[in-house]
């Protein structure tokens, strides 16, 4: 059998919900976002690049680059689990080694997810709102200052985008 980790609920969800309620985000789709996502992913070389909004029970994609999906369910999302820690890039370099995702439907069938490296996403009152992400069905083995620096740099540019 197959165990993960769902992914956890904040002790401040009500009000994190009320910041995505209060901006709209997860029926947000800006155009400006785009490019910023693509970037994600050629900056570290990965299939997907992804903006996500946490909204509820489902994770909602407000901007991709080779990704598919438009919302998935919040328990088996991994922006799910990065928004728990708003102040920190989560990186899982092989899905299939962590013990929090290794059973994970998204690692185990489509889209076999093996590396991925997202920035919470926050607004100006301190919510964390979704994530900006880069995904890939080959692991990693590290992440150079240079990417990080960047990502968060792009965190930053999404986020205005998304706000505004």
């Amino acid at each position: 059998m197959n165990f993960y980790a769902l992914a956890p609920r904040l002790k401040n969800e009500a009000q994190r919900q009320a910041a995505v309620d209060r901006y709209g985000l997860a029926k947000r789709r800006p155009e400006r976002a785009q490019p910023l996502v693509e970037r994600v992913a050629e900056l570290f070389g990965t299939q997907v690049g992804v903006a996500t909004v946490i909204d509820r029970n489902r994770q909602v994609v407000s901007a991709a680059k080779g990704m598919e999906m438009h919302a998935v369910e919040r328990d088996i999302s991994f922006c799910g689990h990065a928004i728990a820690n708003p102040d920190e890039i989560m990186c899982v370099f092989d899905a299939a080694l962590d013990p929090r995702f290794a059973g994970n439907p998204l690692v185990q069938r489509t889209p076999r997810i093996r590396f991925y490296v997202g920035l919470p996403l926050v607004t100006p009152c301190g919510q964390p709102f979704g994530a900006l992400c880069a995904i890939d069905s080959l692991p990693r083995a590290r992440l150079l200052p240079e990417q990080t620096h960047e990502l968060r740099e792009l965190g930053r540019q999404i986020t205005a985008t998304m706000l505004n």
